[in-house]
């Protein structure tokens, strides 16, 4: 039996119990490729699918206990945020493209040659299937987790930031980890790249999910990203975060538990005169969420860190597809883990264990899906 493909090899849907493999084989024998309705049918069964529906599920339950109640806010600004990725995807391809065609290519219509595939594209059933289900359960996913990460306080007041604080001074050889990189925070215009960094970090998470959705090949690297990436929102952003819920360094004061991070919000805010530091308005509409000042389900949690975790996640899956931009990823990814600790988001802590739980997702999830796609190998091409 010929080896299984992370990237790029024609393994058929994840499947494995006897009505799906007889599908497959079905396919099979009409000519060695699913019709795009079988494939539709079928994707809808797929992990990732159940991971979105049990979330939501889930999410209903705690609403019904915190009256925390679905916020579809959220949802519009991910769907707003979505469209935007996909046009900046789509202009820089195309920049791109018609550079190449016009100046390398020396192509007579460069245009009409770029336009020509697109018609393919938009009438390729396995891809349209595909991304038509990825983002479906996405937005499931999206709308469920909106609940319950507004959920969190509510269910576990703030208890562990003061021993999360304590911890950072004692890993960090008695002093507090931002305490480390003033000439970082006191520089307006350093401080203000980092914090640009940290809000590209959504646009990368979702241009991200459009490159992974829109993909016509259900490879298990492709539902190792999605299962993964949903896996660690869930069990790291709602589960964990729960079990040790924290506020995070920029609302230890709010919380009044101290000043120690006090000078870090006021050398942030001295270099917001100079240069935009978005992270303290963010900050003050969190909190104005919280203290039910601002209509939403907007919620607060530090442990772990979802911003390092998903950055990691990034670096691990384009390390598998395109090795330079992994590498560009990595060094996104300890942008990311110093933006967390610089703009009072985050203690260090918290990164650390971000990183931590979505290395071990990541692998645990790829050997079930490399053990599915093996099953699936085994059905279509037997012994």
């Amino acid at each position: 039996m010929a080896p299984i493909q992370r990237q790029g090899a024609n393994i058929l849907p994840l499947l494995s119990n006897s009505k799906e493999s007889h599908c497959i084989q079905a396919g099979l024998r009409s000519g060695g490729r699913m019709p795009a309705t079988l494939l539709f049918i079928t994707t809808l069964r797929r992990h990732v699918a159940i991971v979105a529906i049990l979330t939501f599920g889930g999410a209903m339950l705690v609403s019904d206990t915190t009256k925390n109640r679905l916020d579809m806010d959220g949802v519009a600004i991910f769907a707003e945020y979505l469209g935007i990725a996909i046009w900046c995807l789509a202009s820089l391809y195309a920049i791109y493209r018609l550079a190449w065609l016009a100046i390398v290519a020396r192509d007579p219509s460069p245009f009409k040659t770029f336009l020509k595939p697109y018609k393919g594209f938009l009438l390729d059933g396995p891809r349209m299937a595909n991304f038509a289900v990825a983002l479906a359960a996405i937005f499931v996913f999206v709308a469920g987790f909106g609940v319950l990460k507004g959920a969190i306080a509510l269910l576990n007041p703030f208890r562990w930031d003061v021993t999360f604080a304590d911890i950072d001074r004692w890993l960090h050889f008695g002093r507090l980890p931002h305490e480390y990189f003033w000439w970082l925070i006191e520089w307006p215009a350093a401080i203000f790249f980092v914090n640009l960094c940290y809000n590209l970090w959504y646009f990368i998470m979702i241009g991200t999910i459009f490159i992974v959705a829109a993909a016509r090949e259900d490879t298990p690297l492709r539902q190792q990203y999605l299962i993964s990436f949903m896996s660690i929102w869930l069990v790291a952003g709602f589960f964990v975060a729960t079990i040790f819920s924290s506020a995070g360094p920029c609302f230890f004061e709010d919380l009044g538990l101290g000043y120690r991070y006090k000078p870090l919000m006021d050398a942030l805010e001295h270099s917001s005169e100079a240069w935009p530091i978005w992270a303290l308005k963010t900050q003050d509409m969190l909190w104005e969420g919280y203290k039910h000042q601002r209509a939403g389900s907007l919620g607060i949690s530090a442990f772990p860190s979802l911003h390092v975790a998903t950055s990691v996640l990034f670096a691990l899956y384009y390390s598998e597809r395109w090795k330079i931009v992994g590498i560009l990823m990595w060094i996104f990814a300890a942008i990311i883990m110093v933006g967390s600790v610089v703009l009072g988001w985050h203690y260090a802590i918290d990164g650390y264990a971000g990183a931590a739980l979505s290395w071990s997702i990541w692998h645990l999830v790829g050997l079930h899906t490399q053990r599915k796609a093996i099953a699936v190998e085994a059905i279509v091409q037997p012994a």
